[in-house]
């Protein structure tokens, strides 16, 4: 292959043969450098160049949800064709979710059943998302979905360029993850044949994949030998006639309800938008098997592999210390992959210590200061864990690199101030903070810090707060008497309504703690003297609701004082100078 030439914004670009990542079936995928790649067609069609320009003029780039790698800018050749378009680049190590379906993929990289169904509750939130835009992605399948081992918080999504939207159909299709009711479909291009039901039907069957490591319609049946023919009998993989395959985790892996909605779907032909909440129950109902290490529901009498008794809950004393420090611990923080980042004070020394459920698995000095230091920590996709330091009474951020045997200084910051106090926090993968008249966000690329403006924020009347399990803010702005609040979730910003204060009331502390799904903003109101504190509980689209929000297993309480932090495997609760850990099959 010689160098090929073509202009992206006018901008001449030359592509050498060592540049090229992989090639399919339609085009060429290149390293263009700066995280980003140039995928060009084999055989451009005006139809590439219609949907694509459609894309970047109709405003959805900016509302997309994060990790779909959608075309950021068209690449056209000299004659001014449109050839293909520029993205950008999956992280270090990203792999297909197809990978998922792969026993031994499991067990190479530690993976556990209780760290795979958020991934799929965060991948049900982006589709969800994406319908709400109007796209359909139709050919979802598990080439075109990935992820990153070490870092299970996003999926990403690929071939954005051939989504369903406005007039112009999704041109292709897998059979294994296309739904039944489009068997007869000769040719996709001729119209939008996709829907939402369609996109749900498939990631049902990607979810089945990954969790038992086979298809709906997979083993062997005597009559209906293919996959196709199987569909259109609806014999799943749990009919009696089906021999199902050695390799596959049992079907008793999944809760009832799941395999309820499996048969619904594969053998019953019901479709529409998958219940989260199906899979969020199973999640908290998940325990293993001592013996095999099985994930199954703790509904089951005994391990459906190894066929090892349910273990009896254990008394909720049941609590191992993972760490007690000689000071104070500053800030716990859990990063995607489960490992621990723990900040003490002893002395005028503070330490960084790394841990997992295991215990200490290293520590690290990171410099002699007065009390009164603030920390976030955040770890960029492929990056090292980043450490935002803010000394006592100032506005300054020093954003340290603590990857290695000892911090390195990477930038220093500085941000606004809400009642004489600094103004930041972390998501999982990013550093927030206020610059002028803006709420920035900001992330490493390319070994360089980087923000971006994301909302507005007013001088020393702003304040907000970080979930540290998604890319979600909550917070308030405060005007005059009046406080307006706000949540800001993976690129969208909604206005909280909260209920009104009464004459005479007033807000004397707010403060906002998470869980995986919601935000929680607590209120201590004060009227003639006296103080009452309310809670209301914000999901990521603004609604303000009743349900609590519940870190902690039922019947278990912790002391007043004690911190709590979701960890994939269980609970850890902060004291003053000790952490615990509470695992979830203890519950």
């Amino acid at each position: 292959m010689s160098k090929q030439t073509i202009y992206i914004n006018k901008k001449r670009v030359v592509l050498e043969p060592a540049q090229l990542i992989q090639s399919g079936g339609e085009g060429m995928v290149f390293d263009a450098g700066q995280g980003t790649v140039i995928k060009l067609y084999h055989n451009p069609q005006p139809q590439h160049a219609a949907r694509l320009t459609h894309f970047m003029q109709s405003g959805l780039l900016a509302r997309l949800p994060a990790g779909v790698m959608a075309p950021q800018a068209l690449a056209h050749d000299r004659a001014g064709k449109l050839v293909g378009y520029q993205m950008a680049r999956l992280p270090v190590g990203a792999q297909a979710i197809k990978r998922l379906a792969v026993p031994l993929f499991w067990q190479k990289h530690g993976l556990a059943t209780a760290q795979i169904v958020p991934l799929f509750l965060q991948m049900h939130r982006a589709l969800a998302d994406l319908h709400q835009l109007g796209l359909v992605v139709g050919d979802l399948n598990d080439q075109n979905v990935h992820f990153a081992p070490d870092d299970l918080r996003q999926v990403y999504w690929l071939d954005v360029d051939s989504y369903q939207t406005g007039p112009y159909p999704c041109p292709v299709a897998a059979l294994p993850f296309l739904d039944p009711v489009l068997y007869g479909v000769s040719d996709f291009g001729q119209r939008p044949y996709f829907t939402p039901d369609t996109d749900w039907y498939a990631y049902f069957v990607l979810l089945v994949k990954s969790l038992l490591h086979v298809h709906p319609y997979g083993g062997t049946h005597k009559q209906h030998k293919s996959l196709q023919a199987r569909a259109q009998a609806g014999v799943t993989l749990v009919d009696d006639g089906v021999t199902y395959p050695n390799s596959a985790r049992p079907p008793e892996a999944l809760s009832d309800e799941l395999l309820h909605h499996l048969h619904n779907v594969f053998a019953r032909g019901q479709r529409g938008v998958f219940p989260a909440h199906l899979l969020a129950q199973y999640a908290a109902d998940l325990t293993m098997c001592t013996h095999c290490g099985l994930a199954y529901p703790r509904q089951r009498r005994g391990c459906p592999a190894c066929h090892c008794q349910t273990p009896a809950p254990q008394p909720l004393a049941a609590i191992r210390e993972l760490l007690r420090v000689d000071g104070v611990l500053e800030l716990v923080r859990v990063l995607g992959n489960g490992r621990i980042l723990a900040i003490s004070r002893s002395g005028g020394t503070y330490s960084l210590a790394w841990l997992g459920v295991g215990g200490t698995v290293q520590t690290m000095t990171l410099f002699d200061g007065r009390p009164g230091y603030r920390f976030a920590i955040f770890q960029p996709p492929g990056a090292a864990p980043l450490l935002a330091v803010n000394p006592p009474g100032g506005a300054q951020l020093l954003l340290l690199d603590v990857g290695g045997a000892a911090p390195r200084k990477l930038a220093l910051l500085e941000t606004g101030v809400f009642r004489e106090t600094a103004v930041f926090a972390a998501t999982p993968a990013h550093l927030y903070r206020i610059a002028g008249s803006w709420i920035m966000r900001g992330t490493l690329r390319d070994g360089l810090f980087v923000e971006d403006a994301i909302a507005t924020a007013h001088h020393n009347q702003t304040i907000f707060w970080a979930s540290p399990y998604a890319e979600t803010l909550a917070g308030y702005h405060r005007v005059f008497a009046e406080h307006r609040y706000f949540l800001w979730h993976e690129g969208a910003s909604f206005d909280v309504a909260l209920p009104p204060l009464q004459a005479g009331e007033s807000v004397a502390e707010t403060a906002v703690t998470f869980d995986h799904h919601f935000a929680a903003f607590s209120h201590s109101i004060g009227w003639r003297g006296r103080q009452r504190d309310e809670v209301f509980v914000v999901d990521r689209r603004g609604g303000v609701g009743q349900r609590p929000l519940r870190l902690l297993p039922d019947g278990m309480d912790v002391e007043v004082g004690t911190a709590v932090h979701l960890h994939p495997q269980g609970i850890l609760l902060q004291k003053s100078d000790r952490l615990h850990f509470f695992a979830l099959d203890s519950a």
